[in-house]
């Protein structure tokens, strides 16, 4: 651990300083450079010559003073956060060996980001020179700037001798079962993407235990993390892990700003359907902050005035994780209490299927289970989840927690998907096979109401405060209007039944399929609002498409009821992408006459990504979501322009249920062509950008097999291209 008390606000006071956009700035010759306060990475503006072609590569070293041994600078463009989220391999290859594509910059300025750590910073001090060449088509040099970058860093703590660690005798240096390997970042073995410090390995396979780095801190710092494959990190005052990692080589991630007094950092091992998994930290790096930093970080979030459904499926996340009790459930509650979400709707199973709950209704998923496709495994099956239900109550738990953390749950059933001739299959269907049609059961079948309500019932028994029915993503279950105004009637007289005991109001939300979605036809959300048989409704989509779908008619049928319009956005693969496409549709459907959204799957940001948690966090402030894109416009003419799409959700590629999305970088979201194979299929006049459309007949728009994919970009009077290879599943 490596640290001095030389404040930030010393850096670069050799030349003329002034405060831009919370930054400081220096300027020497024709370059010039900004610390930025709270990662301290170094923002280095260059000018590219008005002569240059459409595109230029930026060819970016440094060296030490008086000296002509010029090394690769560890840079990357100026990019927002969705590009970040949305980065290919092609795109950060250059990058690794100090190379920038820029694109339609000729006559501009543009920004190498450089992060000098570990090699160009000693002792925390940079003092460097710093070289950049522009060269066009077949190498010709069009310019060379230089600048010479001096900057104190040697208040930012780096945690990067993992030797340090208290449990030294749970580590070696060479692999071996149930140790951490402590890698030195040149050694042959290490990974290609290590740092020069060490390096924290675990191999998986085998439980490796918990480590303790020792921190004597005090005051608030950001907290930044560089794990090229992931890790579980805490602060020993924290009662949650959170999973950090990047597939991005040398990206620092923000984890958190937090009061580091009497804290130590806590490293935990990875754990996967599989068991205990593959676990890698480089660094940890801490900033200190000053109060008007930590006001600027929290600035973002806004005053809440909306309300944000959050679900949650403890199933998904037992499958990849070793429950042994019930402050499991606290755990991953508490980062839903983070992301201060007004609504948990928890999963507790589908009609038919075995259940993730304490019931004794149905029967519970107690032993092997089998999920979605992970990577090239398409039938993963694990135990992990039938661990959690034998050594937990989920429910009575996520009821218990979410009191004392102040949040909202509700008890969601799915409707339906008996998975025949699976783990999944529970003994109602297997018992009673005329109550099915295909994989789902009936609902106009009275006995099929009737199991459902006891599963109702038996949660309102539990303490459920709320309860939640989900038609999506299996909406086969209603043959008619009539059937599901029939199941709604009996599920408002139970809930009613229990709330007059209570003395209070059980709401009832309901997630359905939007217009154009699969058998929307059969759901008469209209009487329902009108008839207060539920408090929220929320249209939806169901995969990847219908992202879009009008919200005209809900608003009209809540109008004048008591029953609140909640839209969903999908946050799984097949979703809008976080933040800028996720936030362009909130700020839509904020424009209309909603009084907030639901988030399905929100459990992949809020428990996967602690950047993306904060982004749901924005969501419930309809200022901090405006202010985000007065803050997008601002700062897109400064970032390198590029265009870039969205990534497929499982192998082998595009599947005909999800759209591939298009996100503007560096330039207005404006006009917007799409060719596939030579052949333009698409053109937009603005956002939102996708190829084919959002509908069904989107569905054939990619054939199966390789494509080329070109986009072009209205970029002033011309176009800004790019071209893709890409694969379609079909």
């Amino acid at each position: 651990m490596r640290r001095t008390m030389t404040g930030w606000i010393g850096v670069l006071i050799w030349v003329l300083t002034l405060s831009v956009d919370g930054h400081t700035w220096g300027q020497e010759n024709t370059m010039r450079f900004e610390v930025d306060p709270v990662s301290r990475l170094i923002h280095v503006i260059y000018v590219v010559p008005k002569e240059s072609p459409d595109e230029v590569r930026v060819l970016c070293s440094w060296a030490a003073p008086g000296s002509d041994d010029w090394r690769p600078a560890r840079v990357h463009p100026l990019l927002s956060d969705t590009a970040w989220e949305l980065v290919r391999q092609a795109d950060w290859t250059p990058w690794i060996r100090g190379e920038l594509i820029e694109r339609r910059a000729a006559g501009l300025e543009r920004t190498a980001v450089f992060n000098p750590y570990p090699e160009a910073q000693v002792e925390g001090k940079v003092d460097v020179r710093f070289r950049v060449r522009i060269v066009g088509e077949k190498d010709q040099q069009l310019s060379e700037q230089q600048v010479c970058i001096r900057a104190d860093n040697s208040d930012v703590v780096y945690v990067d001798d993992w030797s340090k660690v208290l449990q030294k005798q749970a580590t070696a240096h060479e692999s071996k079962p149930g140790y951490w390997v402590i890698e030195c970042g040149a050694a042959a073995d290490a990974s290609p993407f290590a740092t020069a410090g060490t390096r924290l390995y675990a191999k998986g396979g085998a439980d490796v235990p918990q480590l303790t780095y020792p921190l004597d801190l005090k005051g608030t710092y950001a907290v930044f993390v560089y794990a090229f494959g992931g890790v579980k990190l805490r602060l020993s005052g924290d009662e949650r892990y959170d999973r950090l990692g990047t597939g991005i080589p040398y990206r620092e991630e923000l984890w958190k700003w937090d009061r580091m007094d009497w804290q130590h950092l806590i490293v935990r091992q990875n754990y996967a359907f599989t068991g205990p998994a593959a676990t890698s930290l480089d660094y940890v790096k801490l900033v200190p902050l000053t109060p008007e930093l930590i006001a600027e970080l929290e600035a973002p979030f806004g005053k809440p005035d909306k309300i944000v459904a959050a679900y949650w499926e403890p199933y998904s996340y037992a499958f990849s994780d070793n429950v042994q009790d019930v402050f499991w459930h606290r755990e991953y509650l508490g980062a839903y209490r983070d992301a201060d979400v007004s609504i948990v709707d928890t999963q507790l199973g589908r009609f038919g299927a075995k259940v993730v709950f304490e019931s004794r209704v149905s029967d519970q998923l107690l032993y092997q289970t089998r999920g979605d496709p992970i990577g090239a495994i398409q039938h993963p099956t694990t135990t992990n989840v039938g661990r959690m239900q034998q050594y937990t109550n989920t429910l009575q738990s996520t009821l218990k927690f979410g009191r004392e953390l102040g949040l909202t749950v509700h008890a969601n059933f799915g409707a339906t998907n008996c998975y025949p001739g699976s783990p999944l299959q529970g003994e109602c269907s297997k018992k009673h096979p005329q109550w099915m049609r295909g994989a789902f059961l009936r609902f106009e079948v009275p006995e099929v109401r009737e199991f459902v309500l006891s599963l109702y019932r038996e949660s309102l028994e539990i303490g459920a405060t709320g309860l939640s029915i989900d038609f999506c993503r299996y909406p086969e279950s209603v043959d008619s209007k009539e059937t599901c105004n029939a199941l709604f009637r009996e599920l408002r007289a139970l809930a009613d039944k229990f709330g007059a005991a209570r003395k209070t109001h059980i709401p009832i939300l309901t997630r359905f399929p939007a217009h154009g979605v699969r058998r929307w036809q059969f759901f008469d959300y209209a009487t329902w609002a009108k008839k207060g048989w539920v408090d929220y409704l929320c249209p939806s989509n169901i995969q990847g498409r219908f992202h879009y779908f009008d919200i005209t008619p809900y608003e009209k049928a809540v109008r004048g009821t008591g029953c609140a319009l909640l839209p969903q956005l999908d946050a799984l693969s097949w979703g809008l992408p976080m933040p800028g496409l996720f936030l362009w549709r909130v700020q839509r459907l904020y424009e209309g006459d909603v009084q907030g959204i639901y988030i399905y799957q929100a459990d992949s940001p809020i428990i996967n990504s602690p950047s993306k948690r904060r982004y749901v966090r924005m969501a419930r402030s309809t200022d901090a979501v405006k202010r985000f894109w007065e803050r997008d416009a601002r700062l897109r003419p400064r970032q390198s322009k590029g265009i870039f799409i969205s990534p497929f959700n499982q192998l082998p590629g595009y599947h005909r249920w999800e759209r591939l999305l298009v996100w503007l970088e560096g330039i207005p979201m404006g006009e917007v062509e799409i060719y596939l194979d030579g052949k333009r299929i698409n053109h937009f006049d603005g956002p939102p950008y996708m190829v084919g459309s959002q509908g069904m007949d989107g569905d054939t728009a990619m054939p199966a097999g390789k494509h080329q994919l070109k986009i072009r970009a209205r970029d002033g009077d011309v176009w800004l291209e790019q071209v893709f290879h890409i694969v379609s599943a079909g």
